[in-house]
């Protein structure tokens, strides 16, 4: 019988093929030289394509289509959002309670938890079960989770972006605590994505005004939000219309509390604090929105499940009987500078995997200038982006590898966008149709 180092070289590729975790590839390779030379042959330059997460823990490597089914640590779970290698995870399980006459009655009960799929670890985030519960998630949902490690190993700070008005953003410290503004509260219910970049959080509203949140721990390492600074405030539409989401085109007309770029704060009547606690003393753009469905300066809330206020993350406008566009707003950090990118996608009724991306805008927020900077041109420097609703990333792209330079790459539908060019090309490797609830997961690079 042949040694174990005399397998041939396609064989051993086979193997290979179906050990797209890094860790089992590391054990392949130190197994003999041959087979480390097998692995060298056969796996690609790094950096590499990322996977594709479907919910219920499906993993696509995108690399060579592999389609990897992996259980998640928990049953009944689904994954609501990623950052780079790690997954937030959402378990539900059904809970029998009495009720008041002593029938029986069923609820369920969330609990949600940090995977990293690549070292197996994983983080509780039992925090979040106290506000995301059983009636939360009747009307509302999650629409963005991203995670923030500490560098020096003191853990991480979750952000959870959802469309309930009374808890817009949550900020998470697992075993410490968690953070929400008041109830309906400017701008954080008119929020369309956040992300963190450099040392705060940074959100953006359709009407692409751009805020930074400072951050920071109590004295129980509880997360707290210590200001809240408009960095950049869009005009008013030149046709004289209000938009129902630029709350900021008339605030300076309805006794807003209103905060610029120069730290200069206007006061109200009704100024709210930004903590639960009120114990912040601070100026900050903060406007409460009535009961009555209308907020202060007049916009309409838009009801979309009987009487419960919806605000949509994304803008989607029916334009014929077979197709309808869909737009939304994205915020990644992208060497070193903080990016906006507006995208459009055509959805077609009837037809599989028909749905493509329109149109891709790109900005860089001048915190200086207060003001959205068109990138032009390609303009990424040798960077290619990976665009979804969950998670967005930049990452470098060499003249060798798998990822090209000023390309736009997108989980949701079968294309990929030439930033160059302004032109969409086939991604062929990606799958299916649209769905919103796919995410990018990036494993850690194999040296080989």
């Amino acid at each position: 019988m042949a040694p174990w180092s005399d397998l041939p070289s396609d064989l051993l590729g086979l193997v290979i093929a179906r050990l797209p975790f890094p860790a089992d590839r590391a054990r392949f390779r130190a197994v003999c030289r041959a087979w480390h030379s097998a692995l060298r042959r056969h796996v690609a330059a790094p950096p590499q394509l990322p996977w594709i997460v479907l919910p219920e823990g499906t993993f696509v490597t995108v690399s060579d289509g592999g389609v990897h089914r992996m259980a998640f640590p928990e049953s009944n779970t689904v994954c609501i959002g990623s950052t780079d290698g790690w997954l937030a995870l959402h378990r539900t399980d059904n809970d029998d309670d009495d009720s008041v006459d002593g029938a029986r009655t069923t609820k369920t009960r969330h609990t949600f938890l940090l995977h990293n799929p690549f070292t197996g670890a994983t983080v509780p985030l039992a925090e979040l079960g106290d506000i995301l519960d059983d009636d939360f998630f009747e009307e509302f949902r999650v629409c963005k989770v991203i995670i923030r490690s500490h560098p020096n190993g003191g853990g991480h700070l979750i952000a959870v972006m959802t469309n309930h008005w009374d808890c817009p953003l949550i900020l998470c410290q697992p075993g410490k605590g968690i953070w929400t503004p008041d109830s309906c509260t400017m701008p954080f219910v008119r929020v369309v994505n956040i992300a963190f970049f450099a040392d705060k959080l940074y959100l953006i509203t359709k009407a692409e005004d751009l805020f930074a949140v400072d951050l920071a721990d109590d004295k129980d390492g509880k997360p707290t939000v210590t200001s809240v600074e408009r960095i950049i405030r869009q005009p008013r539409s030149p046709d004289g219309v209000i938009d129902a989401f630029r709350w900021s085109d008339d605030e300076d007309d309805d006794g807003g509390n209103a905060q610029d770029n120069d730290g200069d704060a206007s006061t109200n009547d009704h100024d709210e604090s930004l903590n639960q606690e009120g114990d912040s003393d601070n100026d900050s753009e903060i406007e409460p929105v009535s009961d009555d469905g209308i907020d202060d300066v007049g916009h309409q809330w838009q009801y979309l499940t009987g009487e419960d206020l919806i605000w949509k993350t994304t803008k989607y406008e029916l334009e014929g009987d077979d197709y309808a566009v869909n737009g939304s707003w994205h915020l990644l950090e992208s060497s070193g500078r903080l990016l906006m990118v507006r995208r459009e996608c055509l959805i077609v009724a009837f037809v599989k995997d028909a749905d493509h991306t329109r149109s891709v805008d790109v900005s860089e927020a001048d915190m200086d200038a207060g003001t959205w900077v068109p990138v032009t041109g390609g303009g990424l420097g040798g960077q290619a982006i990976f665009l979804n609703e969950l998670f967005n990333k930049s990452m470098p792209a060499p003249a060798h590898g798998e990822v090209l330079e000023d390309t736009m790459y997108f989980v949701d539908t079968p294309d990929m966008w030439d930033l160059k060019s302004g032109t969409r090309r086939p991604f062929t490797r990606s799958i299916g149709f649209f769905d919103l609830d796919r995410t990018w997961v990036f494993p850690p690079e194999l040296i080989v």
